[in-house]
């Protein structure tokens, strides 16, 4: 999913647990269903659909006004009329899984990508079979990377992407400057000492939210990557309690530490790092989509680079460049609908060249599709880093029905080490984060059998 925009724009802050639990119940209520959707093959023209939008962009009122514009134009193309609702981040979770278990709701709705899989295993959302794929324009036409992260493995996709991010670095142009730091690091031995460097009286090296389960998760699964040390075994099992990665999550929770870079006030509830980053408090920050919302905040677009996110040099064995998890927005048609016609027809104008340039141009989002990187509006530098992280050094989080649940787990733990480091100034032992993964493993495997 998205996250660290401004304000509603933090796609990522909200709980995630009961997910898994709750589609798993969806899945009983659909037993008791009747079919799915009709496959209506009459004229669209003149119906009207349900669209549940997520927040994007600035916030509410920006969604809202981008999309009655684009829908405005998808009626004209086809007669099909869209009634929009934006939901916010808190409710929209509890909203989709109840319009699974009612047969009842929107009929194509926004989730955040990472919800694929736990809601893949409710059973209530249109398969996009190769057939279906053909009448929205094909798989070919999507990046592949975004793609991939669209339900259960090896299964048939029950959504498709629709906008993209990454992480990435932002650096202040001038603070590196002033330290004679000639580059962004590239490692994160580089970026230690650079860190070391940058921090100074009333500034950080750098900016961090410490405090949010989500980003803590995502922190975990990057690092996992690049260490060789997945959170998911070949069998489809949690297996993050191990060595190796409290080796690698040594790395991030020490920099909240006495001797870290990190200001360890970010470990605590409402941490603002791009704020901090923005009025100079730090000359570092690590997010999703930063560069547009650093100039929302005020920034000029000079005063700051983007640049690639550290890597552990060497990797260990079995390590992997990853420098984000597959980030972004999906759509999913529900299954019962009576307008699964005009649902894809809905599908394919939103995955279309002129939407995905026009919608995340506004957002500040990536495209989904290949050819919409050729206008140029997505010819800038900034966006041709966020496109070479999320084709080349992404990969999805774990693709299984626990995935949900694991990131409230694993995430909480990682957010309570570091609270812990910041608080005493201590980074904690290896055994110690081991213990700690032990725990929400454990947990994990108790609430959802660790699928």
């Amino acid at each position: 999913m998205i996250s660290d925009k401004i304000s509603s724009r933090g796609l990522r802050r909200r709980s995630l647990a009961g997910v898994t639990a709750v589609a798993a119940a969806a899945v009983v209520a659909l037993s008791a269903c009747s079919g799915g959707g009709s496959g209506d093959s009459g004229p669209v023209s003149g119906q009207t659909l349900t669209y549940w939008a997520t927040l994007q962009g600035t916030g509410a009122d920006q969604t809202q006004k981008t999309l009655t514009a684009e829908f405005k134009k998808f009626t004209q193309q086809t007669g099909v009329k869209v009634k929009l609702e934006v939901i916010p981040w808190t409710t929209l979770q509890t909203r989709i899984l109840n319009a699974v278990t009612s047969n009842n709701g929107a009929d194509v709705m926004e989730i955040g990508n990472t919800w694929a899989p736990s809601l893949a295993a409710s059973g209530g959302f249109l398969e996009f079979t190769p057939k279906v794929l053909d009448q929205i324009g094909g798989q070919s036409k999507f990046v592949q990377t975004s793609f991939a992260e669209n339900g259960l493995p090896n299964k048939t996709p029950m959504s498709v992407p629709v906008y993209a991010t990454s992480y990435s670095l932002a650096y202040n142009k001038a603070d590196f400057a002033a330290a004679g730091i000639a580059k962004p690091p590239a490692t994160w031995d580089e970026l230690i000492t650079d860190g070391r460097k940058l921090t100074t009286a009333g500034r950080y090296g750098i900016a961090l939210d410490g405090s949010n389960a989500t980003d803590a998760s995502h922190w975990a699964f990057i690092l996992g990557e690049q260490s060789g040390s997945p959170l998911y075994n070949s069998s489809g099992k949690p297996d993050f309690a191990n060595q190796k990665l409290a080796d690698a999550l040594t790395t991030y929770v020490g920099l909240f530490g006495r001797n870290g870079i990190a200001n360890p006030a970010n470990a605590q509830n409402g941490a603002q790092p791009l704020s901090d980053f923005a009025k100079n408090k730090a000359a570092m920050t690590i997010g999703q989509g930063v560069a547009t919302s650093l100039t929302q905040l005020g920034m000029d677009a000079s005063q700051f680079g983007i640049a690639q996110v550290p890597v552990f040099s060497p990797l260990p064995a079995g390590g992997k460049p990853i420098q984000s998890h597959v980030a972004g927005i999906n759509l999913v048609v529900r299954q019962s609908t009576e307008h699964q016609k005009a649902a894809l027809e809905l599908v394919k104008f939103m995955t279309s060249q002129p939407e995905q340039v026009a919608i995340n141009h506004i957002y500040g989002t990536l495209p989904v599709i290949t050819s919409a990187y050729d206008d140029p509006q997505f010819q800038d530098d900034t966006t041709k880093v966020y496109r070479e992280i999320l084709e080349n050094h992404s990969a999805p989080m774990p693709l299984y029905p626990s995935e949900s649940q694991m990131e409230t787990l694993l995430g909480g733990a990682v957010t309570s080490l570091i609270a812990k480091t910041a608080s005493t100034g201590t980074a904690p032992s290896t055994s110690a984060i081991v213990s700690a993964l032990t725990d929400a493993q454990k947990q994990l495997i108790a609430s959802t059998g660790g699928q």
